[in-house]
């Protein structure tokens, strides 16, 4: 698919668009393909929209909030334990973009966590998938999604991997952490259809 190309008269230079590059990437296989539409339309309906996303990888989910937040005037934070900034096939032509924020490291430590920002409208979590992690997570970055934004949470559907078995017998990790959670704040969450599954707090 060709990409398409926006001129900045002012440095004379040709520049690849976020809109045209999530447009290329909701045609290229990942297991968060199927959701990209749906994050990105979330984060458009938000005027100067912030989004917390934490699990980037190569980049997919990461784009699609983007292209969001150039057409809204957002801002995206991205937190992943790995370097993706430096993948050339993933982040790493977006390095210094005035609209993204890349920070390195594990997301329940007090020194990463306080370089997000305090209070978001849309926040992402694709990020181990193990029960206890996951919980952690909630308790550490659901009170910093404003009032009427959303929180949403990859592979719902995952029920374990080598190495690693949910602690509910028979239940996805990130289902069973989503529903301890929502069972001890009297939340309540919904689930996008899909192959891999993706959870919805409306706050």
């Amino acid at each position: 698919m060709a990409l398409a190309r926006a001129y900045d008269s002012s440095r004379g230079t040709v520049t690849v668009t976020s809109e045209a590059v999530y447009k290329d990437r909701l045609h290229r296989w990942s297991d968060i393909q199927e959701y990209l539409p749906f994050l990105h339309e979330t984060a458009k309906t938000y005027r100067n929209v912030r989004v917390l996303e934490l699990g980037s990888r190569k980049g997919n989910s990461t784009l699609a909030f983007l292209a969001a937040a150039d057409a809204v005037n957002g801002h995206v934070w991205s937190g992943d334990i790995d370097q993706v900034d430096l993948d050339p096939e993933g982040m790493r032509p977006w390095r210094g973009n005035p609209r993204w924020t890349f920070i390195c490291g594990d997301d329940m430590d007090p020194d990463i966590q306080a370089q997000y920002p305090p209070e978001v409208d849309v926040f992402f979590l694709d990020t181990s998938h193990e029960y206890e992690h996951t919980l952690a997570e909630l308790d550490a970055f659901m009170p910093r999604v404003a009032k009427g934004g959303v929180a949403l949470f990859h592979d719902t559907h995952l029920i374990g991997w080598p190495g690693y078995e949910s602690p509910v017998k028979g239940v996805p990790p990130v289902r069973a952490a989503l529903d301890d959670y929502c069972r001890e704040t009297a939340m309540t969450w919904e689930e996008i259809p899909g192959t891999y599954g993706l959870g919805v707090i409306r706050i």
